[in-house]
């Protein structure tokens, strides 16, 4: 009864956009062109990076590989560099650098030993003011996620009990004291749809001037909780497009790319490609985000509905250049790569171990190979920082220098690094995706323990979600409790093995066995519905039946793309990108392995043509 409820309701949606004047997509019931010949046509070459001569992929991957030779003199440099960042805390910066630097005769390796050594890898004032602002920028997330103390959690809860105040008389103005987030957590103390939220958006949309664009945001948020209601849809669209077209010419702002991305996806559900391609068109200008991959492939599914070749190619190939190995861009292709024939192929790319566009960074690369050398990996660990923590950085390199920095990352098991430089080079030069690479990227670990608790689902499955939980890191935590492989929840161990304590999720075998058994009674709990069993994982169950009830399921991709938690939308098409790959890479192995085929595959349906 409810889902039939459900689909009329949506059903009247698409009604009602046509009755307001929208031109809609084409209702053709002829399969969509596929474009796959002209798709295929654009497959980069993999031999270009293997072409010429210098050190290869696999010598970099050997333990002490250097290219310059360890003197003694620097035997002390590293020596005494070790003992700075051991006695840091301890010792003044200015003292230890001057002191290195009159030992070691002004060597440039010397500016390490300071607490602010990140920033001496950026030469362009640009970039450090980046980084201030992105400093800035978490400094305020922090405030607003509710780290204070005591005094101040108990002043600010007056500010937002003040601005709740406000929002129940209409009012939209700003109060004092308001900080990011505030009206989030004054909007979700409204568990019904009210006269009140009624009048609050009746004035929001009357007034002459915008209103702040996180009001536009979380008050069209809030209007979709209460989907599929023909009046909270229209409410939706209302406050989305008014902020769309508020600023039309806004600089880069997240509220206004949320508040785009909702509206181009409500719009495809009302087959209005026109104005769904507008409004992804605007969200594209606005740069690079969250929502830039899946802006392309709308873009493109919209321009394949009306059957417009040149449009669909073009989002294709930005949507390629972006996000080669992607979960969308999979899909736009029928569910494939166009690189899948590259695993084939037996190709050891040319790492380049110097970059030529800054001296200082050649010295970060020097120092990090004799680190290396001495086995060293705490340190090989602390100076690759600025690759987890500023991702943009990597952009300074080029993408063999990246590959080259990789293997130090591999062998020290610092994983985040080395997924985010595998991924910068594969973005940067799709010609990098091949079988050696790939085997780093999707790297396949605990696997007898995997095969022994994986009875109902694709062992290959839970890989892929290992290695978006934890990157394969044993000891893993997260800041809300979360532990181990798995990334379980104590609580929600215990529902599976009642008597497991927190140190036992440390474990691999006891984390993967009862995150197997938890895992696969989610697939259960949804009929062997993978993508709604990941989204559960992540985000609770209940949760996700909720989502079920607000959101069109039909089009799966459109379904995962309207999840409103961007954590569970990323989660959810990134296990299935790995899903795809590990399923490519390691399918015969792990027959192998098993010793049986693997009848349990994994289907997910967003990857197929919707």
């Amino acid at each position: 009864m409810m889902g039939l409820s459900r689909s009329k309701s949506w059903i009247l949606f698409v009604s009602i956009s046509l009755s307001l004047g929208f031109s809609a997509c084409s209702g053709k019931s002829v399969k969509q062109p596929s474009y796959s010949e002209e798709i295929q046509m654009r497959k980069p070459d993999p031999s270009k990076v293997s072409e010429g001569q210098g050190m290869r992929l696999s010598e970099a991957l050997k333990k002490s590989i250097s290219t310059e030779t360890m003197t003694p003199e620097r035997m002390r440099l590293i020596a005494f560099i070790q003992k700075a960042q051991a006695k840091k805390k301890g010792r003044s910066d200015d003292k230890t650098y001057a002191q290195c630097q009159k030992l070691f005769k002004n060597a440039p390796e010397c500016s390490f030993v300071k607490s602010d050594w990140i920033a001496t890898l950026f030469d362009d004032e640009d970039e450090l003011d980046a980084s201030e602002t992105e400093v800035a920028l978490k400094a305020s997330q922090r405030a607003s996620s509710g780290k204070m103390n005591k005094q101040a959690k108990k002043v600010h809860s007056k500010v937002v009990s003040h601005l709740l105040s406000q929002l129940k008389q209409g009012k939209i103005e700003k109060v004092q004291g308001q900080i990011e987030g505030d009206y989030y957590r004054s909007l979700k103390t409204f568990k019904e749809w009210s006269p009140e939220l009624d009048l609050l958006v009746k004035n929001v949309q009357a007034s002459s001037t915008c209103v702040d664009p996180e009001l536009y945001a979380y008050l069209g948020l809030k209007s979709e909780e209460f989907f599929p209601n023909e009046e909270r849809i229209k409410i939706s669209t209302a406050l989305y497009s008014k902020a769309d077209q508020c600023y039309i010419n806004s600089p880069l702002n997240k509220y206004v790319q949320l508040v785009r991305f909702r509206l181009g996806l409500i719009s495809v559900v009302q087959k209005n490609c026109d104005q769904a391609q507008a409004v992804f068109t605007r969200l594209a200008k606005m740069g690079p985000s969250d929502y830039s991959s899946r802006a392309l492939y709308w873009n493109a599914y919209c321009a394949r509905m009306e059957e417009k070749k040149d449009e669909f190619l073009a989002s294709f190939d930005e949507l390629f250049r972006m996000n080669p190995l992607g979960y969308h861009t999979l899909s736009i292709n029928n569910g494939d790569s166009i690189l899948i024939s590259n695993i084939s192929k037996p190709i050891d790319p040319i790492v380049k171990t110097r970059t030529q566009k800054d001296g200082q960074l050649n010295h970060w690369i020097r120092l990090i190979e004799d680190f290396d050398r001495v086995h060293d990996d705490r340190s090989v660990y602390l100076l690759l920082t600025p690759v987890r923590k500023t991702p943009e950085f990597l952009m300074k390199l080029e993408p063999g220098v990246r590959l080259y920095l990789a293997t130090f990352a591999y062998r020290s098991k610092d994983m985040i690094s080395l997924f985010r430089m595998l991924d910068s080079v594969f973005r940067t030069q799709s010609e990098y995706v091949v079988d050696s690479t790939l085997r780093l990227f999707y790297p396949l670990r605990h696997v007898e323990k995997i095969l022994a608790g994986a009875k109902k689902v694709n062992p290959l499955l839970i890989a892929s979600l290992i290695r978006q939980e934890s990157a394969f890191q044993d000891l893993a935590y997260s800041r809300v409790g979360a532990v181990g492989l798995m990334q379980l929840m104590p609580a929600t161990a215990k529902l599976v093995e009642r008597k497991v304590k927190r140190k036992d999720l440390m474990k691999p075998e006891v984390n993967i066995r009862i995150g197997i058994r938890y895992f696969e009674g989610l697939v259960d709990r949804y009929n062997g519905d993978v993508e709604l069993a990941l989204a559960a994982y992540n985000a609770g169950a209940e949760v996700v039946d909720r989502w079920q009830k607000r959101y069109p399921t039909k089009n799966r991709l459109l379904f995962l793309d309207l999840i409103p938690f961007a954590e569970t939308r990323n989660y959810v098409t990134l296990i299935g990108r790995n899903y795809y790959w590990y399923s490519k890479i390691y399918a015969e192995q792990m027959k192998k392995d098993s010793g049986i085929a693997q009848s349990n595959e994994t289907e997910f349906r967003g990857l197929k043509s919707q």
